[in-house]
C-alpha cells in the first residue's frame, strides 16, 4: 500500500521532534486559575501522531533543514489568514478569522472545508506548553509548516467554511466565527502566554480523494493575558513600531538619477518605499515613527521634475521656492521652466516633465502621501545618504558630521524635523562605526548585538554609550509570522508583535516592562493594513513613539554612569566586517566632496554646487551599495565632472620675462570659459629662494572672459629664476590649471650695459680722433697756403 508523502513528512516531523525530547510524550496543558505563568527554557515537546495534518510545536526548528522548509512547502491549496478580530484570545464574544484559499494545483478541487486548528484543548495530541519567551517564539516561527501544531475542530459544522470548487488559479475568501463557547470549551482557563492559530483546508479533485490530511493551512500565534496582567499598569509595554524609508541611491556620470524603472517599482504600492508609506499611512492617529534617509526624498523629487541632470544653479530662489526646485516637487521649479541653468556638462534641455510619464506621475504622488505623513507623525532622521558607519569610522571619520549637517532640500521646504538615529538596516554597528557618531544620536542596536553572557537574558533598555542613548531593537520580531502563508502579511506580522509584547508583559516586574521596538522590514504585504493597526490597541500593550524610548543623560555633562554599555562587548560578526564597503569608495567620496567644495568656492554665493555633489559622495557610501562593484565608478566619474569645470579656469603666462632691474613686474592672462563667474586666487612659486613673486589676493571673471593679471616679481641675486604659476581657490586648493615661465634678472643686463658704455667710449674716442686730425690737417694747410 502507497503513503502518502504529506503523511510522511508528519511522521518524520513528529519522530524527529520525540527525537529531540527524548521520546516524551507530555499530555495536553491542564487549566489553571491564571497562576504566574513558569518560563521554561525551551518550548513544549510534541504529542505522537494521530490522522489529523496539522503544524509543529517549535523544538524541531533547531535542524537547520527548517529553515528552508516554508520553500519546500508545496501543499495543492495556498491558505492565508488576511484577518483575525481580536488578535489576541478573547474572554468575551467570538473570535473572527478571515482569509483566502488559492488553487495552486494544475486540477479542480472541489469541496472544499475550512476548519480552525487551535494549540489547545482537553484532548490535543499536539499541543505543548504556551509558550512565555522569546526565545520559544523565534523557535515556533521557523518551524516546517507541515509539522503538527494543535488540533483541528471540527465538531460544531458551524464552525467552518466551505468552498463549493475552485478552478486551476481560482481564489475565494472565507470567514470562520468560533463562539466564545467554544473558545471556552478549548481553552478553559488559559494560561498567560502564546497558542497556535490556525485553519486547515480539507478538498477533493480528480487525483486525491477525500482524507484527514489538510491539503493547505496557514498558522499565525494567539497570544494571551490575564485581566492581572493586561490591565497592570506597571507590565504594561511600551512598543514602538518604525516604517524605514531607506533606498540604493545612485548617479548617472551626469548627475541625474540612475535606475529610473527601479525607482518606479520601489515608489510604487508594493515596492521597498511606497509600501512602508502605504502602510504607514493607514495607520492613522495610531502613533508610529518614520525612519528616514533624508536623501530618499530628495532623489524622489528629482524624479517628480523629469530627473534632469546635474546642475549649477543660481542662488536666491524665489520665495516659498528651493534652490533647485519647488517644495511640492511637481516640476514647475526655477530649473523646470526653461532649463537655462543646466550647467557646463552640455545638457541644456530643461523643459516641463511630462505629468504622464510614469516614473514622474509615481515619484509625484509618492511626495504627496508623504508629506503629511512626515509633517504629522514621530520622526526619526538618518544622516544624509544613511552612511556604512562601520566603513566610514575605519577610513573617514569626519564624514558622519557632514552627514549629519548636509542640508535636505524637501525635509527643509516641508519643515521637518526629527530625532536624529544611526543605525544599519540589520541591527549591526561595530565599535569604529559607533565611535564615529560624534554627536548625541540615538544608536539603534539590534537585539543580535547583545550576547547572552555579557548582558544576561535581556540587552538594557535605557543604555548609554557615552551620551548617546541605546535603543534596542526586536530582530526576529521584524522577521514576521511563522509561515507557510507570507510571514510579513500584515496579520502574521501584527501576531508576532503582540505575541512578543506579550511574553515580555509576563516577564516584567515592578513597572520594569522591556520597550519593544521594531523595526518593520522594507518588503511588507500592505493588504490589510488598516487591521495592523487598529488591531495593536489591546490591553497590555501601549504604542508609542520612538523618542518616547531615547532617554537621554540626566545630566548632558556627565554621563550616566550606570547606563554605560561599552561597545568593546557587543557582538559584530565577521560576515558583517567582509559586507562593509571599501575603503577606497570611502575616500573616493571624500575626494568628491573636497573637489565639490572647490568647484563651489570658485564660484561663490551666487550659484550653488556643493550640496548637490555631497549628496552624490554622501549615498554613494550608503548601506545600501554595499557589494555594488560600480559604486567607486560613479563617485569617480561625479569628480572628474567637476574637474572638467574647473579645467575651463586656465592661466596662460608669458613664454618668458626679463626684468630690466632687481624687481619689475610683467602679466599673466586668465580665462574662464564657463557660463559663470568665478573668482580665482593665482599662486607664485619658485624653484630657488632668489625670487619672490606676488600676486592679487583674487581675480574675478565674468562669464566666457579673459582678464590680464599683473605680477610683480623682486630678485636677490642674478640669474634665471623658474616660476610656477597655478590657480586656486580662496583656501589655496588647486583648480589644476598651472603655468610655468623663466624670469631673468635685471644683473644680468649689467655685461650689456658695459659693452654699450664701452662701446660708446671707442666712439667717443674716435670721434675726437678724427675731430683733432681734421683740425690739424686744416691748419697744416692753412699754414701752406700762407
Amino acid at each position: 500500500m502507497s503513503v502518502p508523502p504529506a503523511l510522511l513528512r508528519v511522521l518524520a516531523a513528529v519522530a524527529m521532534a520525540a527525537a529531540l525530547t527524548g521520546g516524551v510524550v507530555p499530555a495536553a496543558p491542564t487549566a489553571r486559575a491564571e497562576p504566574e505563568p513558569a518560563v521554561p527554557a525551551t518550548s513544549g515537546a510534541v504529542a505522537e501522531p494521530t490522522d489529523d495534518d496539522t503544524s509543529d510545536t517549535g523544538d524541531a526548528s533547531e535542524d537547520p533543514d527548517d529553515q528552508d522548509a516554508a520553500d519546500d512547502y508545496d501543499a495543492p491549496l495556498e491558505v492565508t489568514i488576511d484577518g483575525l478580530t481580536p488578535g489576541v484570545l478573547p474572554r468575551t464574544g467570538p473570535l473572527v478569522v478571515e482569509g483566502t484559499v488559492t488553487n495552486v494545483d494544475l486540477e479542480t478541487w472541489q469541496d472544499v472545508r475550512i476548519y480552525p486548528l487551535f494549540g489547545a484543548g482537553p484532548d490535543c495530541d499536539f499541543c505543548g506548553e504556551v509558550m512565555t519567551t522569546s526565545a520559544q517564539l523565534e523557535l515556533a516561527a521557523d518551524t516546517d509548516p507541515e509539522a503538527p501544531v494543535g488540533d483541528r475542530y471540527a465538531e460544531d459544522e458551524a464552525v467552518r467554511a466551505s468552498i463549493a470548487s475552485l478552478e486551476p488559479g481560482g481564489s475565494a475568501t472565507f470567514s470562520i466565527r468560533i463562539p466564545q463557547a467554544v473558545l471556552r470549551e478549548l481553552f478553559g482557563t488559559p494560561a498567560a502566554g502564546v497558542y497556535w492559530f490556525g485553519v486547515q483546508a480539507l478538498g477533493e479533485s480528480d487525483s486525491s480523494p477525500r482524507d484527514l490530511l489538510s491539503d493547505g493551512r496557514a498558522r499565525t500565534f494567539l497570544p494571551y493575558l490575564p485581566d492581572r496582567i493586561a490591565q497592570d499598569p506597571d507590565r504594561v509595554v511600551p512598543t514602538a513600531i518604525v516604517l524605514p524609508l531607506r533606498h540604493r541611491i545612485a548617479y548617472d556620470a551626469d548627475g541625474s538619477v540612475a535606475d529610473t524603472e527601479e525607482w518606479a517599482t520601489a515608489v510604487g504600492q508594493e515596492g521597498d518605499l511606497g509600501g512602508p508609506l502605504a502602510f504607514g499611512a493607514a495607520a492613522g492617529p495610531t502613533p508610529l515613527t518614520w525612519l528616514v534617509d533624508p536623501a530618499v526624498p530628495d532623489a524622489v523629487r528629482a524624479l517628480a521634475q523629469g530627473n534632469p541632470p546635474r546642475a549649477i544653479v543660481p542662488a536666491g530662489p524665489a520665495p516659498g521656492e528651493s534652490p533647485t526646485a519647488d517644495p511640492s516637487g511637481d516640476g514647475e521649479g526655477e530649473d523646470g521652466e526653461d532649463g537655462e541653468d543646466g550647467g557646463d556638462d552640455g545638457s541644456d534641455e530643461g523643459g516641463e516633465p511630462d505629468p504622464d510619464d510614469p516614473i514622474v506621475a509615481a515619484a509625484r504622488s509618492w511626495l504627496e502621501l508623504l508629506e503629511p505623513e512626515l509633517t504629522g507623525d514621530d520622526v526619526a532622521l538618518l544622516p544624509y545618504g544613511d552612511p556604512d558607519l562601520a566603513a566610514l569610522g575605519e577610513a573617514m571619520p569626519s564624514l558622519y558630521p557632514t552627514a549629519r549637517e548636509h542640508v535636505a532640500d524637501v525635509l527643509t521646504d516641508w519643515e521637518v524635523e526629527g530625532l536624529p538615529v544611526v543605525g544599519s538596516s540589520d541591527g549591526y554597528l561595530d565599535v569604529s562605526g559607533i565611535l564615529a557618531v560624534d554627536d548625541d544620536a540615538t544608536l539603534l542596536l539590534g537585539d543580535r548585538m547583545f550576547p547572552t553572557e555579557t548582558f544576561s537574558a535581556e540587552p538594557p533598555s535605557d543604555g548609554l554609550v557615552d551620551q548617546r542613548p541605546v535603543v534596542v531593537t526586536s530582530t526576529e520580531t521584524a522577521s514576521g509570522g511563522p509561515g507557510p502563508e507570507p510571514r510579513l502579511s500584515s496579520t502574521a506580522l501584527r501576531q508576532r508583535i503582540l505575541s512578543e509584547a506579550t511574553v515580555r508583559a509576563i516577564r516584567a516586574r515592578d513597572g520594569d516592562a522591556r520597550p519593544l521596538v521594531v523595526v518593520l522590514p522594507p518588503g511588507l504585504v500592505t493588504t490589510g493594513a488598516a487591521k495592523f493597526w487598529s488591531g495593536l490597541d489591546v490591553d497590555g500593550i501601549q504604542l508609542v513613539e520612538l523618542s518616547d524610548l531615547a532617554t537621554p543623560s540626566s545630566d548632558p555633562a556627565v554621563p550616566d554612569s550606570g547606563r554605560q554599555i561599552d561597545p568593546a562587548e557587543l557582538t559584530y560578526p565577521v560576515s558583517e566586517d567582509d559586507e562593509e564597503l571599501s575603503g577606497s569608495v570611502v575616500a573616493e567620496a571624500s575626494r568628491l566632496i573636497r573637489a565639490a567644495g572647490t568647484l563651489q568656492d570658485v564660484l561663490g554665493e551666487g550659484f550653488l554646487v556643493r550640496d548637490q555633489l555631497v549628496g552624490e559622495a554622501l549615498t554613494g557610501t550608503s548601506y545600501a551599495v554595499r557589494g555594488d562593484s560600480g559604486a567607486e565608478d560613479r563617485l569617480t566619474a561625479a569628480r572628474q565632472w567637476v574637474q572638467d569645470q574647473l579645467a575651463g579656469i586656465t592661466i596662460d603666462a608669458p613664454a618668458g620675462v626679463t626684468l630690466s632691474g632687481e624687481s619689475g613686474s610683467f602679466n599673466v592672462a586668465v580665462s574662464n570659459s564657463l557660463d559663470h563667474a568665478v573668482t580665482v586666487r593665482i599662486v607664485a612659486s619658485t624653484d630657488d629662494s632668489g625670487a619672490a613673486v606676488e600676486v592679487a589676493d583674487s581675480v574675478t571673471l565674468a562669464p566666457h572672459s579673459r582678464s590680464s593679471v599683473p605680477v610683480q616679481a623682486d630678485t636677490s641675486r642674478p640669474g634665471v629664476h623658474n616660476v610656477t604659476l597655478q590657480l586656486t581657490d580662496s583656501a589655496g586648493n588647486s583648480l589644476g590649471g598651472t603655468d610655468t615661465l623663466p624670469l631673468r634678472t635685471g644683473q644680468v643686463s649689467i655685461v650689456i650695459w658695459a659693452i654699450m658704455g664701452s662701446g660708446v667710449a671707442i666712439l667717443l674716442v674716435a670721434i675726437g680722433i678724427r675731430l683733432f686730425r681734421r683740425v690739424r690737417r686744416a691748419r697744416a694747410g692753412a699754414g701752406a697756403a700762407a
